[in-house]
């Protein structure tokens, strides 16, 4: 029997939290699958709330999330073309690491 992995999962339509779930059920043989979605609900749930009190999230190897600050601006309504003012308000970024930015290039390049 295989083991599915991140590699042999089909990614295509994306990934779920249930298929994060999943994939921590089958590669540690000690977790039911109830505890396997308990660990992915609190790795979610501590990055959530990291960045809700303004922390940076840095996971090696992955990236770095964090709230920032938009400044307000002007903008033009796509719909009717005229000027519009946009409020300043927080939003929320992530910055590859290196490591993983490099594999997704590598990626691409091999799908052309």
């Amino acid at each position: 029997m295989v083991k599915k992995t991140a590699s042999t999962t089909s990614l295509k339509k994306g990934l779920t939290k249930g298929d994060l779930a999943g994939l921590v059920y089958d590669l540690h043989g000690g977790l039911t699958k109830n505890e396997a979605v308990e660990v992915v609900d609190t790795i979610l749930g501590t990055v959530k709330t990291s960045l809700l009190e303004g922390r940076k999230v840095k996971i090696q190897n992955f990236g770095v999330f964090e709230v920032t600050r938009r400044e307000g601006r002007r903008g033009v309504s796509p719909v009717s073309g005229e000027s519009i003012y946009i409020p300043s308000h927080k939003g929320l970024s992530f910055r590859p690491a290196k490591k993983l930015q490099s594999a997704v290039e590598d990626t691409k390049s091999e799908e052309s």
